[in-house]
C-alpha cells in the first residue's frame, strides 16, 4: 500500500519542492505528504487525530523510514478526516495544535504543513512555539475565508492554487486578537 498525495497537481508539485529542501517537517494531518517526506529521508513528525489512521500509517512508515513519526492526539471520538464527532474531547482540542511542540525529540522544524484539524490554531502554535522564522504551507486556504484572519499574524507570501505559503516569525499574540485566537483552538476546521 502507498499513501498518495491528494492535492491538485500544482499544489502537489509545490509541496514536493518544499519537502525536497526541508531538514525537519511538522505536519498537521497525515498521509501522502508524510510518505513523501519519509521516502525522501527527511525527518517528519505528523500530527493525527484519527487513531485507526494513525496506527495504520505508523505501521506503514516503519517499513520506509525511522525518521518519520506519527504523533497521535486524542481529541475524543472522530469521524472522517479526523474531525471530532462529538464535543466529548473538547477539553483536549488545544493539544492538537500544541502538543507536538512538547516532544523532546522534535528539534527545530524549518517547514510546517497545515492540512488537518484546527488549522488557524496550528499557525498560532508555530508562532508561539517555533524558535526561528518557519515556512508554513497552509492547504485549502484560499477558498476558506474563515482562515484569512491569520494574515493579521503572518503575511501570506505566495499562493499556489488553494494553498498559501507563509513565513511565520515567533512572537506573542497581539492583545486585541487574544479572544479570537483562543477560539481557534476550539474550532476543528
Amino acid at each position: 500500500m502507498t499513501y498518495e498525495l491528494t492535492f491538485p497537481p500544482e499544489v502537489a508539485a509545490f509541496v514536493a519542492r518544499h519537502y525536497a529542501t526541508a531538514r525537519m517537517i511538522v505536519e498537521y494531518g497525515s498521509g501522502g505528504s508524510t510518505e513523501l517526506a519519509a521516502r525522501a529521508g527527511v525527518r517528519v513528525v505528523t500530527v493525527e487525530s484519527d487513531k485507526a489512521w494513525a496506527d495504520q500509517l505508523t505501521t506503514h512508515l516503519a517499513g520506509i523510514s525511522a525518521r518519520a513519526t506519527v504523533h497521535y492526539v486524542d481529541i475524543g471520538p472522530t469521524k472522517g478526516w479526523g474531525r471530532p464527532s462529538t464535543w466529548q474531547g473538547a477539553g483536549r482540542y488545544h493539544r492538537y495544535a500544541l502538543s507536538v511542540w512538547d516532544r523532546p525529540d522534535l528539534g527545530e522544524p524549518d517547514l510546517v504543513l497545515i492540512d488537518g484539524r484546527f488549522r488557524a490554531a496550528c499557525l498560532v502554535a508555530v508562532m508561539l512555539r517555533a524558535k526561528r522564522p518557519t515556512t508554513v504551507l497552509f492547504d485549502d486556504y484560499t477558498p476558506r475565508a474563515y482562515y484569512h484572519a491569520v494574515e493579521r499574524l503572518a503575511q501570506r507570501e505566495e499562493t499556489i492554487g488553494r494553498m498559501a505559503r507563509f513565513t511565520v516569525t515567533p512572537g506573542p499574540i497581539p492583545p486585541d486578537m487574544l479572544t479570537q485566537v483562543i477560539g481557534w483552538f476550539a474550532d476543528p476546521r
